[in-house]
């Protein structure tokens, strides 16, 4: 019985070191990658919300981010992108159907993170789960195509 309370104890405390350590290289990565993401005000019938979400630049310098909107929900001001510090960074943005593309004038730099804020987010026509998921991708200097850096997740609530 003591070697089952062991094994149990020493899997126990393996398997919870595995998501900090994780966490630790996903910051070291040589890779873009997103970071965290919000909402304000956090009210899925708002109309007029901000969604926020990071991107980590590693690797090579990127200089453009496309953003696929989820069904039912619609940006209706701007797309801001600042670094961390709030510094506006200069780039256009393009609405294609559901895509958001952001074009930087200069490419990013690795090393940068980058705060992307969709202003005036109006979500209410989608369906009644209370998670936004965004993909976002990235075209790095150098190549023709975007990579996918994954799907950003926004939470709201009722």
């Amino acid at each position: 019985m003591k070697k089952l309370i062991y094994t149990v104890a020493f899997t126990l405390v393996l398997a919870s070191s595995v998501p900090a350590a994780f966490a630790e290289n996903l910051n070291d990565a040589k890779v873009t990658h997103l970071g965290n993401s919000s909402a304000f005000p956090n009210d899925s019938a708002a109309s007029d919300a901000t969604h926020k979400f990071e991107v980590h630049v590693q690797g090579k310098a990127v200089s453009e981010l496309a953003i696929n909107l989820p069904e039912g929900v619609k940006v209706n001001r701007e797309i801001e992108v600042t670094n961390k510090s709030g510094q506006k960074i200069p780039a256009t943005v393009s609405m294609d159907g559901k895509t958001a593309t952001v074009a930087f004038s200069e490419p990013v730099a690795p090393g940068n993170s980058l705060v992307v804020s969709m202003k005036g987010v109006n979500a209410s026509s989608h369906d009644s789960s209370q998670c936004l998921h965004y993909q976002v991708s990235a075209k790095k200097e150098g190549m023709k195509e975007a990579t996918p850096l994954g799907l950003t997740k926004i939470k709201t609530y009722l």
